[in-house]
């Protein structure tokens, strides 16, 4: 085998060796490239990323844990700073004018028994959703217990929404 290759190389011209020598030459090292560089470089890259996320994930939980060692988070402190004086059901009916969400409010029901408020949206804009609870969540110390969401099928970005809200 390697003597048929031998004899071919030698019938060929000095001008085709070139060719086919660079042309190997070539194959060689788009196939190194694609196949052993590139994903090597990408799994490096991945794993740096990876590597820097661990550790942002790494001092915020240490945060977490000095917090709670001191008696529980500033976040949960400042939570209850707001709205505290007031029911549930006016701190959700104030902050739902605020986002511009009162008129997709086609239902508040109080539950007397446990504290908790249940809100039925329909035709809400699903963004300013959203922010909505995340603004009762983080200055309110409103969260939610149980939630049904379904998306309206006409309208893009509009949602039907079932909701109860608790304090934590």
């Amino acid at each position: 085998m390697t003597q048929k290759i031998k004899e071919y190389w030698a019938s060929l011209e000095p001008r085709e060796r070139a060719v086919l020598l660079y042309g190997s030459i070539a194959v060689a090292v788009i196939l190194f490239y694609a196949l052993i560089w590139q994903p090597w470089q990408k799994s490096l890259s991945f794993m740096e990323e990876s590597v820097g996320n661990m550790r942002v994930n790494s001092v915020w939980m240490e945060q977490r844990v000095a917090d709670m060692a001191k008696g529980g988070s500033t976040e949960s402190r400042k939570r209850a700073v707001r709205g505290a004086g007031q029911s549930l059901l006016s701190v959700v009916e104030q902050t739902a004018n605020q986002a511009g969400l009162r008129s997709a409010i086609q239902q508040m029901v109080p539950n007397q028994d446990n504290g908790n408020v249940r809100v039925v949206l329909e035709s809400a804009d699903f963004n300013k959703w959203v922010q909505w609870i995340d603004n009762l969540y983080k200055n309110y110390g409103v969260d939610i217990s149980q939630i049904n969401a379904e998306k309206e099928d006409e309208k893009p970005n509009l949602v039907e929404i079932r909701v109860t809200f608790i304090r934590t």
